[in-house]
């Protein structure tokens, strides 16, 4: 079976969208699949760059790019039909082609939140409706982005939903390099107890009730991430509520430093209002971190009991939640092995290994 898949994303993409290519590629590409030829769809300004993965079942085919859109509807057909492909995976949007599709949708977050996206994001993504309904399958990153996609009539028996995994590289403190982690911590001058959050800096993350939440909490908060287009002046919240010294940013951390940033956190917050998934309390959990969490969409499917929740539209009961963990080191403990133990339900190669039933359906009908 000759599969195509819409790899544009692997070396310059939206965050979470590059980390789940790269990582279902990683399993894919495997030995584990060698018996199907795959054609891995690459930007052609990239093709510089390094593609981790040889072998003669893998075609690279590096096309001119547009906007994620464009490419897929007016580009990405004309190879599909050169190589005379049997299926293709696609992100976000699918095509006019007549070739079998698996569209993998990562969350229609914008149509239940608008107030969290531009006129102009939610213009672009207005298109990604009428094309899903051409896909033969859909998929999705959770139970709780089935039923929206069902609820908006993108599909019904052909959504199907696939977790995210999480990689290995995540694990308890005890794990890294000591050397590593001393000089982390110097890098970033951090303090030896604090609170993290990590993620995009986007008003959607509600970064701003987490902050007026440390009013009541004694442990220094670190946020690491960089600004997003669609942010708060939370330099200003943080001058009216006298919170300078309790406060630190790190801004952007490289790819290898994750690991360390939520092994060191002595709990995380993602107070998010809403997720398709939520990949950065995972990653935390398999970190030994434990976690608190907003008590919306998709969180408590990810996390189930190994999470304490909170109502994230109220900063005092963050601040709560925060403090009930932050009062005894037997708590911490308990959520802390909680999560771990939660975080091994969750592998990319069982994503990956789902992703192909999927792929192997659509072909045979």
């Amino acid at each position: 079976m000759k599969i195509g898949i819409d790899a544009k994303w692997f070396f310059s993409g939206p965050p979470s969208g590059k980390v789940v290519i790269k990582q279902l590629l990683k399993e894919l590409l495997s030995d584990n699949y060698r018996t199907f030829e795959f054609y891995v769809f690459l930007k052609k300004k990239e093709k510089d760059l390094k593609f981790p993965y040889q072998n003669k079942n893998i075609k690279l085919v590096y096309v001119t790019t547009h906007n994620n859109l464009i490419t897929n509807v007016f580009i990405l057909p004309r190879h599909f039909k050169k190589f005379e492909l049997d299926v293709v995976l696609l992100q976000n949007f699918g095509s006019f082609s007549k070739i079998n599709s698996v569209l993998y949708i990562h969350d229609l977050l914008y149509l239940d939140y608008p107030q969290f996206y531009s006129y102009k994001e939610r213009l672009y993504l207005s298109f990604l409706k009428p094309l899903a309904k051409r896909a033969n399958k859909i998929v999705t990153i959770s139970e709780a982005e089935k039923r929206r996609i069902i609820k908006h009539k993108l599909g019904n028996n052909n959504v199907q939903f696939v977790y995210h995994g999480v990689d290995s590289k995540f694990k308890p403190l005890e794990g890294h390099n000591k050397l590593n982690i001393q000089a982390f911590k110097e890098k970033y001058n951090l303090p030896n107890e604090f609170i993290l959050y990590l993620g995009r800096l986007n008003i959607r993350k509600n970064i701003a009730n987490l902050i007026s939440a440390m009013q009541f909490i004694d442990t220094p908060l670190v946020i690491v991430g960089e600004k997003d287009h669609k942010n708060e002046n939370l330099s200003s919240t943080i001058d009216v509520l006298g919170l300078n010294d309790k406060i630190f940013f790190t801004g952007y951390i490289e790819e290898f430093e994750l690991p360390l940033a939520y092994a060191l956190a002595t709990l995380f917050c993602f107070p998010s209002y809403a997720e398709g998934f939520g990949l950065p309390p995972l990653e935390a959990m398999a970190s030994g971190t434990p976690v608190v969490v907003s008590d919306r969409t998709s969180l408590p499917e990810v996390c189930e009991d190994a999470a304490l929740y909170v109502n994230p539209d109220d900063p005092s009961d963050i601040a709560k939640k925060i403090n009930t963990l932050l009062a005894s080191k037997e708590i911490i403990n308990t959520f802390a092995a909680k999560g771990v133990v939660q975080s091994k339900k969750f592998s990319w190669g069982k994503s990956a290994e789902n992703l192909m039933k999927i792929i192997k359906a659509t072909n045979d009908n």
